[in-house]
């Protein structure tokens, strides 16, 4: 397809009240967007890697500039981008800096959808009408906080918590939650703290409170290890800032590393490698989830894309976006809870007879058009290219 006109966006969200992100407190992140225009059409994608590299390598303004100075320059010399293998060429001699390219990839696929007037996720190879929903949890200020919002989850019909692994909030809190939620599917995100060497005795108490996964509990560069550890353990092991490319996942299958991987556009570098992880996964018999970091609803329909495709075999990361933006550009999509025995998922989900599920939408791309009152009211900065 022809391209008319790329437009990339640095958007400051504002909180509705002070958010915990990597274990810091914050009233607002930084948001990237882009809109790739070919005709009358305009597809997006959204990224938000964090106000500075402590959730990745990457950070917002590290994203922007990016794009600015190095891929979009790029992408308009091609001018024509018919796929995303062609997309990835145009932008090949820039190395790293996922995130960037990730948000192009995903502003091209929600442009071709809409094009052909489908919605992304049958486009992407999508089977599913309903995604099952989970919730992450980190380090609270209190106790009684924390359970209470684990009980509202459970009420609301959310069949799996993440919860985030800290120092001095791991054994003593999994034991509290397990016994107060016998039946809940707890995944556990270590997001690389730990080491076979320091920290064996906490790694090896995983196993005694069931988690459906452990996840990243060694450094993204552990392969052998982890391949170690799920030798070691029952709990399934499963890999999110291990596999940034389809090259690492290809290591992580050869070694065995884990039994489950994370699928995320962004950290992976867009759908288009994320669907490649994904089929190599299927192939090998390694299921995936759709994980996610913070995004408004624009970017996390692409969450959503991606926890529609067949090998996707766990409730997918889910926020509030109503309760956690003062203003949302895009849509969140419809909720509501289901009898399991009456719908397909596609998986099991064991201990309860219902389930929050998402309902996918059926208008092209991701389904709507943000509102451009809300990013440019909060936009910090803003580059145009035009063909």
């Amino acid at each position: 397809m022809r391209l008319d006109k790329i437009d990339a966006y640095v958007v400051r969200l504002p909180f509705k009240k002070e958010l915990r992100l990597a274990d810091m407190p914050h009233k607002y992140i930084d948001s990237v967007f882009v809109r790739l225009t070919s005709g009358e059409h305009s597809g997006w994608g959204e990224v938000m890697p964090g106000n500075e590299p402590v959730l990745t390598a990457a950070w917002s303004n590290s994203v922007f500039l990016c794009l600015k100075d190095s891929l979009i320059p790029r992408v308009g010399k091609a001018r024509s981008i018919d796929s995303g293998q062609a997309l990835e060429e145009a932008v090949q001699q820039i190395r790293g800096n996922r995130h960037a390219k990730g948000i192009l990839d995903m502003a091209w696929w929600d442009l071709h959808a809409r094009i052909q007037q489908k919605p992304l996720h049958s486009v992407l190879g999508g089977t599913r009408k309903q995604i099952a929903l989970g919730l992450v949890f980190d380090r609270m200020d209190s106790q009684e906080e924390f359970f209470a919002e684990l009980h509202r989850a459970e009420n609301d019909g959310f069949r799996r918590i993440t919860l985030k692994i800290r120092p001095g909030w791991d054994v003593n809190m999994l034991s509290a939650v397990r016994a107060e939620f016998p039946q809940m599917m707890i995944q556990c995100d270590v997001e690389g703290a730990l080491s076979l060497s320091k920290n064996s005795d906490t790694i090896y108490r995983f196993d005694d409170f069931f988690p459906v996964v452990l996840e990243q509990p060694l450094s993204s560069k552990e392969y052998v290890g982890h391949a170690m550890l799920q030798d070691a353990l029952r709990t399934p092991i499963g890999l999110d800032e291990s596999v940034t490319s389809y090259h690492e996942a290809e290591i992580a299958v050869d070694l065995r590393s884990a039994s489950v991987i994370c699928l995320n556009a962004g950290r992976n570098g867009g759908l288009t490698t994320a669907k490649a992880i994904h089929d190599l996964c299927l192939a090998d018999e390694i299921i995936c989830y759709s994980g996610m970091t913070l995004l408004s609803s624009v970017g996390y329909r692409h969450v959503a894309v991606l926890a529609s495709l067949p090998n996707c075999q766990l409730p997918v990361d889910y926020i509030r976006a109503e309760e956690v933006f003062e203003a949302d550009p895009g849509k969140p999509l419809p909720t509501r809870v289901v009898d399991l025995f009456e719908n397909d998922l596609g998986y099991e989900i064991r201990g309860y007879s219902d389930v929050r599920v998402a309902e996918l939408w059926s208008e092209p791309g991701i389904g709507f058009d943000p509102d451009m009152s809300i990013i440019e009211k909060y936009a910090v900065e803003h580059v145009e290219w035009k063909a």
